[in-house]
């Protein structure tokens, strides 16, 4: 009987063991990832500040080669998103770039006239 005792007890601190050990590793599991969501939302603040920070010096004497590089790149996409919206037959409202079929006398987002 001692033998089926001392096993029971075994099973049971090994049983106890694992239960704890999972335990931890679903803890650090979820800490795991409140940390990357943290650093997402993190890089979003450091991307929306960037922004800004371009978006008030852009024309000042801060405009050193990235603020150049970054102009360049937005007027490139820009031009890019134009000739999309011209392929798909339309054209963007000048008011608030929104895709407006070609001959379209108003815009549906903005109701804004188009000339």
């Amino acid at each position: 009987m001692a033998f089926f005792d001392s096993m029971k007890e075994t099973l049971t601190t090994a049983g106890r063991d694992v239960s704890q050990k999972a335990k931890e590793v679903s803890g650090v599991a979820k800490l795991k990832l409140d940390i990357k969501s943290k650093e997402d939302a993190l890089n979003k603040e450091y991307i929306a500040l960037g922004k800004r920070y371009y978006d008030m010096h852009k024309e000042g004497e801060v405009a050193d080669e990235q603020m150049a590089n970054i102009s360049t790149l937005l007027n490139e996409i820009a031009d890019l998103k134009d000739e999309v919206v011209r392929i798909q037959g339309g054209s963007s409202c000048p008011q608030c770039g929104a895709v407006i079929p070609d001959g379209a006398a108003f815009c549906s987002k903005c109701g804004a006239r188009i000339e």
